[in-house]
Parts: C-alpha cells; sequence; structure tokens
C-alpha cells in the first residue's frame, strides 16, 4: 500500500503482475489508493463519488466499508472537509476515563472532580 512511486523497479514489476492476475485486488488496491489520497489531502468532497465507486464496482469488503462510511456520511465528508476538529475534546475525555480507571470505581464524583480539576490538561 506505499505510494507507487515509492516502488522500486523490481517492487513496481511484481505489484504490476500480481494485479493482473487478480481484477478483483485490482480494483481494490485502485479504490484503497484512492481513499487514502482523499483522507491524507483532506478533500471530504469527493468522498461522496469514491463511496459511490465503491459501493458499484469494489469488492465485497471494500463495499461494505463504504457502507458503513454512509452511516455517518455528513460527520465524514465534514471530518475531511472542514478545519475544525474535536481532537482536544475528545482529549480531555480520554484524559478524565485514564482518572477515573485509577480509582477502579470507588472514587466518589467529588473526590473524582478534585482529580480532574487538580491534574492540568
Amino acid at each position: 500500500m506505499r505510494r507507487p512511486d515509492s516502488l522500486a523497479a523490481g517492487e513496481r514489476a511484481q505489484l504490476d503482475q500480481v494485479l493482473d492476475a487478480c481484477p478483483d485486488l485490482a480494483v481494490a488496491a485502485e479504490l484503497a489508493r484512492d481513499f487514502a489520497a482523499v483522507t491524507c489531502e483532506r478533500r471530504g468532497t469527493e468522498l461522496p463519488t469514491w463511496m459511490g465507486r465503491a459501493l458499484a464496482s469494489g469488492p465485497q469488503p471494500i463495499q461494505s466499508f463504504a457502507a458503513f462510511l454512509q452511516n455517518d456520511r455528513d460527520a465524514v465528508i465534514n471530518g475531511l472537509a472542514l478545519k475544525w476538529s474535536s481532537g482536544a475534546v475528545e482529549g480531555q475525555v480520554t484524559r478524565i476515563k485514564l482518572i477515573k480507571r485509577r480509582s477502579y470505581g470507588r472514587a466518589s464524583f467529588p473526590l473524582l472532580r478534585t482529580l480532574v480539576l487538580a491534574s492540568p490538561p
């Protein structure tokens, strides 16, 4: 799944041979590369087009993945297209859960509140 331009000549030839032998794998590789480009370059507006292609011509596992993405279609597209992120909030939630887990569920709410407010973010 490395970028094709980063493959050595022998690796590229071997990959071409495998993809020629298995058309389903060739389609899957193309869809995977396109999905990686959409996500890495944050081109969320192109995701519906990719999902349509994946559902129409992709192998079963990729069709299942595309169908799963459609359950939260707007959220996935906005997550790739918009510059805003809920990463900071998710980090705080993870931190609070870690504090709670350390007390093995025995801490009362006032103690848990004190621990959360006392530990720096």
